[in-house]
C-alpha cells in the first residue's frame, strides 16, 4: 500500500505513479535516497517538465515511478519505497 506516502492517489490507468515527495526533501533528494537506501531507480519529476512562464516547474517535488515489472517485483519495489520514504 502506498497510502503512507503523502499525495498518493490511485490513477484510473497508466503505468507511471507520480508521488509527491516534497515533504521528503524534494524530488532529487528522494531519488538519491531511494537509490542509496532502497536500490530503487526513479526519476525526479522536474527532469521531465519545463519551467513555466511563472518560473515554476510542475514536476518539482514529485518522483515518477514506472510500473513496468511483473507483480512480484513491482510489489517488492513498492514495499521498499514505503520503507525508505514512509
Amino acid at each position: 500500500r502506498l497510502h503512507p506516502v503523502a499525495g498518493y492517489q490511485r490513477p484510473a490507468g497508466g503505468f507511471f505513479l507520480w508521488l509527491d515527495v516534497s515533504q521528503q526533501g524534494g524530488d532529487e533528494a528522494a531519488t538519491i535516497k531511494l537509490w542509496r537506501d532502497g536500490g530503487l531507480r526513479v526519476i525526479p519529476g522536474h527532469y521531465l517538465a519545463r519551467d513555466g512562464a511563472d518560473g515554476r516547474n510542475p514536476g518539482r517535488g514529485y518522483i515518477r515511478v514506472a510500473l513496468v515489472q511483473d507483480k512480484e517485483i513491482t510489489a517488492e519495489a513498492l514495499h521498499r519505497l514505503v520503507a525508505v520514504l514512509g
